[in-house]
């Protein structure tokens, strides 16, 4: 490819080298860079001697370039290949992507080393909601590489024979607790509006009636007290979370969910983590690259069902660690994907029941409680790497520049990288 290449470059040079009469000297910047055309010299365009000038220019670019790009080592003429394949405007992003991963594959044939911002490269145009596909190819590419070597390394715990030891799922009240929100806001406003055309009877037309301040007052501390100490203040508390969904946005909430989405997501092979995790995305994601997925997961069952679980409850577990109740993660994700994924089990070719799971409305609870368990252990097994990630999702961080801070942090597991 590389000779190719070289070849291919020689050609084009002269083929667009100008005139004499508007020569202009083309300069050779690096490997996969455009040429850069320096203004012309005015004493090649009035001589005569244009031509041989010209011509021993291009003599002397060609064995500069050949000498250039002899000096490099077999790993960095594959990666400066690598990135200007994957620079912007060079082809359509399947297409280019997909050449890359090919490239990649060829490397680690001939035992040549990914760098590792042709990987972040790499991971960051491939990376699309609507090419999962190649998304996990390039994943897959870069593991054999040994580039993402934390890919696809979680192992899942067997089905619990102690139901009872199993956490249940924290509860999920958002769309009472909005309601609750909007309705107590609403009644407040509108005393509120009452009280101020009260204050203007003097000044408006006709007579308002409102009930008197007092009376409102004490209606409030009544409600506070009955909430304080009959139900242990779980209305302030519904009210407080209401409030929050609608007017508030916490980013360190919302770095730690998903934080804990991608670092679970990635440690099991799963190459939606780099998204929102919803219920329709990965039975898509499973429909379409089920025997890619399994070769990622392993040998043996790879029980991609349980995967996913696990996967859609992580950011439960970690904002439940952190925050003790769920505003930003949603726990019922885990129960719609099961019935989504039992409806289109043959045409995904997927097990969903793998793993030894019976069905019914009590084994999946189990379920679900174990994936549950077996998030948070996830996740406590990598709280630093998941905490120096959500650092970095709280600044802005690209999905190949998550990638990397994993391996640097996981890198230990494996020896030195």
């Amino acid at each position: 490819i590389l000779d190719r290449l070289g070849k291919a470059a020689r050609v084009m040079l002269l083929l667009l080298l100008p005139s004499p009469a508007h020569a202009a000297v083309l300069r050779p910047t690096i490997v996969g860079a455009s040429p850069r055309v320096l203004p012309r010299a005015r004493a090649l365009a009035a001589s005569d001697g244009a031509d041989s000038a010209a011509g021993s220019a291009l003599a002397t670019l060609g064995s500069k370039f050949e000498d250039t790009l002899a000096s490099l080592q077999p790993e960095e003429r594959y990666n400066a290949v690598l990135k200007s394949l994957l620079a912007r405007g060079r082809g359509s992003g399947a297409e280019a992507g997909a050449s890359a991963v090919e490239l990649v594959r060829e490397m680690s044939g001939r035992r040549l080393r990914v760098a590792p911002e042709s990987c972040r490269a790499l991971l960051d145009a491939t990376a699309r909601s609507d090419g999962l596909p190649l998304f996990l190819s390039a994943l897959s590419a870069c593991r054999a590489n040994g580039a993402c070597r934390a890919f696809a390394s979680a192992r899942l715990s067997s089905r619990p024979s102690a139901v009872s030891a199993l956490a249940p799922l924290p509860e999920d009240s958002r769309a009472a607790e909005v309601s609750f929100a909007v309705g107590f806001s609403g009644v407040l406003l509108a005393l509120g509006g009452l009280e101020f055309v009260d204050l203007l009877d003097p000044v408006l037309p006709g007579e308002t009636e409102a009930p008197p301040l007092w009376l409102l007052a004490g209606g409030l501390a009544g409600v506070w007290g009955f909430d304080r100490y009959s139900r242990r203040g779980e209305g302030a508390a519904s009210l407080a979370r209401g409030l929050s969904r609608l007017f508030s946005r916490d980013v360190t909430r919302e770095s730690t969910a998903e934080a804990a989405s991608f670092v679970s997501g990635y440690l099991l092979g799963l190459p939606s983590c780099a998204f929102t995790p919803t219920a329709v995305r990965p039975v898509e994601l499973l429909a379409a690259a089920s025997d890619a997925l399994g070769g990622a997961a392993g040998g043996g069952q790879p029980r991609l069902a349980d995967r996913v679980l696990v996967w859609l409850l992580s950011p439960v577990a970690a904002e439940v660690a952190a925050y003790g109740d769920v505003t930003i993660s949603r726990p019922a994700l885990a129960a719609q994907f099961l019935q989504a994924a039992r409806r289109r089990e043959a045409s995904a070719g997927v097990d969903v029941q793998e793993g030894g799971w019976g069905e019914g409305e009590e084994a999946d609870e189990v379920r679900l409680r174990w994936a549950f368990g077996e998030a948070k252990r996830l996740l406590a097994a990598n709280a630093a790497a998941q905490q120096a990630l959500q650092d970095q999702m709280a600044a802005g961080a690209s999905v190949g520049g998550s990638v990397l801070l994993l391996e640097e942090r996981l890198k230990g597991r494996w020896g030195s990288v």
